[in-house]
Order: C-alpha cells, then structure tokens, then sequence
C-alpha cells in the first residue's frame, strides 16, 4: 500500500497567484472597454456627419436647380464678387422665390429656406437636426452665402457657400459634426 505524504499535497491558488490573475483580468478588462468606447464615439460621429452631408447636399441640390431653371434673378449685382445673404429668383411662371437663412425658433437653429414672395410661405430645405450656426442669419461668418458674380460679356455666375453643423452642440466643440459646401451655378438666361 502506498501512503500519501501531507507535505507534497497542496490544493488552491496562493494569494500572489490570485493577485496576478485579478491583475490580468483587470488590465484586459480596461483595454476592451475602451475599445469599446472608442468605437461607440466614432459610430456616433460617423452618423452625425452623415446627417449633415445628407441635409447639405439636399439643399444646395435644390438651390442649384432653382438657379439653372430660372428665368432671372432679382437680387442686384452691381459689382464683381458681391456677397448675398439671400437670393431672389424669377422662376419660369414668373413667381420670385427667395433662398434664405431663416432662424427656426421652434428648435433654436438657423436653417436654410426657399420662401415664395407670391404666398410668402416658406419650405425649410434643411432639418431640425442641422444648423447653418450662429445664433441668427446676421451673422455672415456662420450662415448662407451667395457671390453673385456678373461681367457683361458672360452670363452671371452665383456660387453658394455654406457650412451645416450638429444642431444642439458648442460651436468649440471638439465632437462637433461640421461640413462645409460650396459650388458655383452659371445662370442660362
């Protein structure tokens, strides 16, 4: 028969063994909830620019169409490169429509609008969710802008200059989802 021995017989885990594998633990842990995290933030990001590039193309889409299927525009261009807050366009039924920046004061946010001067009712071409910033359309540093650029011997050219933001977050902010757009229409009459 053979007999165990108490000194060779050990069972369980010393404390610095524990100490080690709560350690490890720990530090996996850590690293895959900021992985996490990271990726929380940059989806949530990735969302938000795609918001506003989806309201910014929309709208300069339709202000380009209303610019190429005009019959005129209204607004005066007496020199090269002048800056317009808003636009008066003469469409082909003769109706003047004006492409604005409207503060929206149900929601707080400047947004951009076509409003016709016929029924003076207005249609956001933006959403709620996006603002062109600033805290009104006076300001011209945060809001739409036409240059209306004119020469007699050509056709006048107006280009649109925009930036739409996150609606609801500091202009500092670092999260903020912010794009710019900018194109130049010909006019064919």
């Amino acid at each position: 028969m053979y007999f165990f021995s108490t000194k060779h017989l050990k069972t369980g885990f010393t404390l610095l063994e524990i100490l080690i594998a709560v350690s490890v633990i720990g530090i996996i842990s850590a690293v895959i909830a900021e992985v996490f995290y990271t990726t929380t933030k940059t989806n949530a990001k990735t969302e938000i620019i795609k918001d506003v590039k989806q309201n910014g193309e929309f709208a300069i889409d339709v202000m380009t169409r209303f610019l190429m299927n005009a019959a005129g525009v209204e607004s005066d261009c007496p020199a090269p490169d002048t800056q317009l807050s808003s636009i008066n366009i003469v469409g082909s039924d003769n109706n003047v429509t004006r492409l604005e920046c409207l503060y929206d004061s149900g929601v707080g946010v400047t947004r951009i609008a076509s409003t016709s001067a016929t029924t003076g009712s207005s249609a956001y071409l933006t959403s709620s969710n996006v603002t062109l910033g600033g805290g009104s359309c006076a300001d011209i540093n945060n809001t739409l802008t036409f240059i209306c650029t004119k020469y007699s011997d050509q056709p006048a050219k107006i280009s649109i200059r925009f930036s739409l933001a996150q609606a609801g977050v500091a202009v500092d902010q670092f999260e903020k989802g912010s794009v710019h757009f900018e194109t130049t229409v010909a006019l064919r009459n």
